[in-house]
């Protein structure tokens, strides 16, 4: 944690939430990596901004709403407003929970030290962009290299349950037809498909 997050996004410590909101767009829009003249540095800087935002945010909601976490996002839950042990983390994490996932991948595709909190966050990159065997790769990687992490046991589950229910519904899906004869029900798709029946 940093120490004076509220310096960094510009504003003071009694900045209403529209303010802080207002100063990290315009700090967002102007280090972003894609359209600042040094990206290395705007992405540094990037880090720095998403991590001050979320201690920030992290604060406000611990005051007025016991601390809840963020929303989920794909159909997964993801408590995005967590602090990752790094800048980087907590910056793709900042990312993930607004499904800014091209940024996301670019900050860790530049990352070295693949630990478990890589592979984690990889897997929730993969899985918010649909690419779930990925995601449950990644998943299960992160949940050997530290089965103690609830968060990441947690997200293995996620992935798992949704394969296992996506496997079974494929299989045993057929055609609501509400009663009728199968072969009206042919006709009425062949007229709706066909505009010469």
């Amino acid at each position: 944690m940093m120490n004076d997050p509220y310096s960094v996004l510009g504003v003071s410590p009694s900045a209403t939430d529209d303010e802080v909101k207002k100063a990290y767009r315009k700090l967002a829009k102007q280090y972003h990596p894609d359209i600042h003249p040094d990206p290395a540095f705007a992405e540094k800087k990037m880090a720095e901004i998403n991590a001050a935002y979320d201690q920030v945010l992290n604060q406000r909601q611990g005051k007025t709403a016991g601390g809840a976490g963020y929303g989920g996002y794909g159909g997964y839950n993801y408590g995005g407003g967590q602090q990752g042990s790094t800048p980087e983390y907590t910056a793709v994490r900042h990312y993930l929970h607004y499904r800014r996932y091209r940024e996301a991948f670019n900050v860790l595709n530049r990352m070295q030290d693949r630990n478990a909190e890589w592979y984690f966050l990889s897997a929730y990159a993969h899985a918010g962009v649909g690419n779930r065997a990925q995601a449950l790769e990644f998943a299960r990687k992160a949940a050997a290299m530290e089965p103690q992490n609830a968060e990441y046991q947690q997200l293995l589950q996620q992935l798992q349950y949704t394969g296992t229910a996506y496997e079974s519904y494929g299989r045993g899906f057929s055609m609501p037809t509400g009663g009728m004869n199968p072969i009206c029900m042919g006709l009425c798709l062949a007229k709706m498909c066909c505009p010469y029946c």
